[in-house]
């Protein structure tokens, strides 16, 4: 049996599409998804009978079932390895997968290695922002999507971004509107104080009509839009969570809820795994540049020819894929500048580290000259479960406003090591090589 020419890791738009342009190209591929279906986060189906509830936009739909078409189109040459995970490279430079539904770790050795891991969402620390009853707007989303289960009781959405409004029209139409979303930025204030960068967000149009759309949904379900207003602290009482936020102008308004789902941004992936692509390593997708779905799609394209021009194909490259994506990185970078929004300092009590409970204040506490890894020795941060991945920004912050310098990839694990996943140690004595399972054979 033969070994796929190409590890793709990550069964979102990037990867499917990546996928399918191999397969077009005469490459097979392992697509290796941690899900039991394929569609990432954007494309997430709902896990009952039938779609999903919650209402995708046109423009989503139709990338989503043409994503579909390409991967059975290309069933000879793509096999999905689902419910599967990458754990790490061992030293003899296999990439190992956990297959949960194989029960063992699999050993591959492709020509290329293609890395779509999506997005990590942010959520800058407050006061409370640790409480049961707090999730973030992301998680919320999917969990909506998968399970078409609306959160029972009042819902408060706050943050900063386009991600708010499309979750709070997203619960409006599943029967339960939030009590209102409070974005920390003012896009219309900054749309009025510059034509030039409103105009550039306005150039893609299946965007505009998206967001159109959810704000018709809220008008609709007189849901209140409050720009400029900052969550400062949330706190638990019998009732469940009490929401003190505070406008720019300095007003002060309390919110009495069940549900916070707060939101910052969005990053790219790159926790664990090497930082620049190498020869035969590429990244492809919101893993290399937060973009959207839509680009996630095309840079995914553009990655498969790369790459099968690194293993000796004759691709001319398609320069209309270079134009789109340099079109959507500009609309990207607009709507960036609209949403644009003060920091949130955290108070001495604000959790910082939320794996070990630790405060500001604790931080303040240390005595360190500066190392990231003194840090993790000394003050604990960074070392709990997430190995700061959530909290590594927000302390190389505290750091650099207390006069110690390091980056926050310093911080937060950001080497190569494995396993990047906890794995079982059945799995890994159970281990085979890829060569010895089914795997469809390239003509």
């Amino acid at each position: 049996m033969q070994s796929a020419d190409v590890l793709i890791v990550g069964g979102g738009p990037a990867g499917m599409a990546a996928a399918a342009e191999l397969a077009r190209l005469g490459l097979s591929a392992l697509l290796v998804e941690q899900r039991d279906q394929l569609g990432g986060a954007i494309y997430r189906r709902f896990a009952g009978a039938g779609d999903t509830p919650v209402n995708l936009p046109s423009h989503h739909r139709k990338h989503r079932d043409a994503l579909a078409q390409g991967i059975a189109q290309a069933a000879a040459r793509v096999l999905p390895m689902l419910q599967s995970v990458l754990i790490g490279v061992d030293g003899e430079g296999r990439f190992l997968i956990d297959s949960r539904p194989l029960g063992r770790v699999v050993g591959v050795r492709p020509k290329a290695v293609m890395l779509a891991l999506g997005t990590v969402e942010q959520v800058l620390p407050r006061e409370g922002w640790e409480l049961p009853g707090v999730v973030t707007v992301g998680g919320m989303q999917v969990q909506l999507k998968e399970t078409g289960e609306v959160p029972q009781g009042p819902i408060l959405l706050a943050g900063n971004g386009p991600l708010l409004m499309a979750l709070a029209a997203q619960l409006a139409s599943a029967g339960n509107p939030p009590v209102a979303v409070l974005e920390r930025g003012q896009p219309v204030v900054a749309a009025l104080r510059h034509a030039g960068v409103a105009a550039n967000a306005l150039r893609s149009w299946p965007n505009v009509a998206e967001a159109l759309s959810y704000g018709n949904r809220l008008l609709r379900a007189r849901i209140p839009y409050r720009t400029g207003w900052a969550v400062e602290s949330i706190r638990a009482v019998d009732k469940g969570l009490v929401v003190s936020s505070r406008h720019v102008g300095g007003l002060y308004r309390e919110y009495l809820v069940r549900h916070v789902a707060l939101h910052d941004g969005l990053q790219p992936n790159t926790t664990g795994l090497p930082t620049a692509d190498g020869p035969g390593i590429v990244r492809i997708g919101d893993c290399r540049e937060v973009l959207g779905a839509q680009a996630a799609v095309l840079d995914g394209r553009r990655g498969a020819q790369a790459l099968a021009r690194h293993l000796g194909r004759s691709v001319q490259p398609e320069t209309q894929l270079d134009l789109a994506i340099a079109r959507l990185r500009r609309t990207q970078q607009a709507v960036a500048q609209l949403f644009e929004a003060p920091p949130i300092v955290p108070t001495p009590d604000t959790v910082i580290c939320r794996c070990e409970g630790l405060r500001r204040a604790d931080f303040e506490q240390l005595q360190v000259a500066g190392s990231a890894h003194e840090l993790r020795l000394v003050g604990r941060f960074g070392m709990g479960a997430c190995q700061g991945r959530f909290c590594a920004q927000a302390v190389s912050e505290l750091a650099h406003a207390n006069g110690l310098e390091f980056n926050a990839a310093e911080l937060n694990g950001d080497v190569l090591r494995w396993p990047m996943r906890p794995v079982s140690l059945a799995a890994l004595a159970n281990y085979t090589d890829l060569d010895a399972l089914f795997l469809p054979t390239a003509n």
